[in-house]
């Protein structure tokens, strides 16, 4: 079989999924990247001598799959570009930046016969990986409590060397609300195999750099359809060192918490298993449950070695036409909440429904594709 030919839009980002690609050559090979910014290409070709493009229709015409690294408010029409013309995306975080872009999305992945999937790399950490597959094992019981905490100071990202303002300074806070959820969200849904029915989204005020419309830190609580509740909190602003991949679960049979601070480790306490009110660490469980597929990370990946993962679960799905392991589905389920928390923050922290993508009747019409439960 001939390598998949991938193609990469936007550089900066794009290029943390060499790795995995490289890591997967006898299957996949980068074919092109676009990049609107001149130096960007400039110093993407010169570093991984990988052709650089100046306009998007062009990559098409290259490629088999696009992984979509663009600023956030181009995923959607990026990916309904490429899926149009039957070429497969893996997108970036969030999937979509409004319900508009989300029921685009929706009904274009509908209709179209290519692979549709998310890029959601903080699902692919190994404490992460653990963590599901003992939640999936049920060994913390029913889970009932879940926390999740990006806190990543980021003001020298939302102005460029001129001063002028980047991307990010509005659709990440120049808004509202929740503008970046997936990262925390992600992760719980998959350990409490569940999905987000309301939220409440409350703010501190703003006081460290109070010229952006985002609060200081958000609080998004969370309730799932199971009844279990998420507290979720996002800080891009605050003066403090990060802290961008906190999580805890609580379960009738046991917790776990990530460390919070350097030289901390993940930790769990299992009923009946764990030395009676004693902590024990994460790894002790690591070769019962981490995954085999997802032990060996490629050399050079970013985000702890996660960036291996994503690449690879999609370039699997697309060769051997198996369902991707962050569909469409799941992609809007952990970015519609942050989206829908935007109208609970400016009603005062009002708990608002968040919708359930399966139920929209989005590119289903009178002849419905393979993906339209409503048919």
């Amino acid at each position: 079989m001939p390598k998949l030919k991938i193609g990469v839009a936007g550089a900066p980002r794009g290029a943390s999924f060499l790795a995995g690609m490289h890591s997967y050559q006898d299957r996949a090979e980068i074919a092109a990247v676009y990049e609107p910014d001149r130096r960007a290409r400039e110093e993407f070709t010169a570093e991984t001598g990988v052709p650089a493009l100046e306009h998007y229709a062009e990559l098409l015409e290259r490629v088999d799959a696009v992984i979509v690294a663009s600023p956030q408010h181009h995923h959607v029409p990026q990916a309904v570009a490429a899926l149009e013309r039957g070429i497969h995306v893996l997108s970036e975080v969030p999937a979509a930046v409004s319900l508009e872009q989300a029921r685009q999305l929706l009904a274009t992945v509908r209709c179209s016969d290519a692979v549709y999937m998310l890029a959601e790399n903080y699902c692919y950490s190994r404490p992460n990986l653990i963590v599901g597959a003992m939640a999936k094992a049920g060994v913390f019981g029913e889970l009932y409590f879940g926390e999740g905490e990006y806190l990543h100071e980021m003001k020298s990202w939302h102005t460029d060397p001129t001063g002028a303002p980047t991307w990010r300074h509005f659709w990440q806070v120049g808004r509202s609300g929740n503008s970046y959820p997936t990262h925390s969200v992600g992760p719980l849904l998959q350990w409490f195999n569940d999905r987000i029915v309301a939220v409440s989204c409350v703010g501190s005020g703003r006081h460290t750099d109070p010229e952006h419309e985002i609060d200081d830190t958000v609080i998004l609580l969370a309730r799932t359809s199971h009844q279990a509740l998420l507290n979720i909190r996002l800080d891009l602003l605050s003066n403090r060192p990060h802290l961008m991949d906190y999580y805890s679960l609580q379960g009738t049979a046991g917790a776990y918490e990530a460390p919070r601070a350097d030289g901390q480790e993940p930790r769990v306490y299992l009923l009946g298993k764990s030395p009676a009110e004693r902590w024990q660490p994460l790894e002790d469980y690591a070769d019962e449950f981490l995954p085999q597929r997802y032990r060996e990370v490629a050399e050079g990946a970013g985000h702890w070695g996660a960036d291996t993962f994503p690449v690879r679960d999609f370039i699997d799905a697309v060769i051997e036409g198996t369902p991707p392991p962050l569909d469409v589905y799941a992609a809007l389920d952990m970015s519609l909440p942050g989206i829908v928390s935007e109208a609970s923050f400016y009603q005062g922290g009002a708990w608002v429904a968040v919708p359930n993508p399966r139920l929209w009747d989005a590119g289903v019409g009178t002849e419905p594709g393979k993906e339209a439960p409503l048919a």
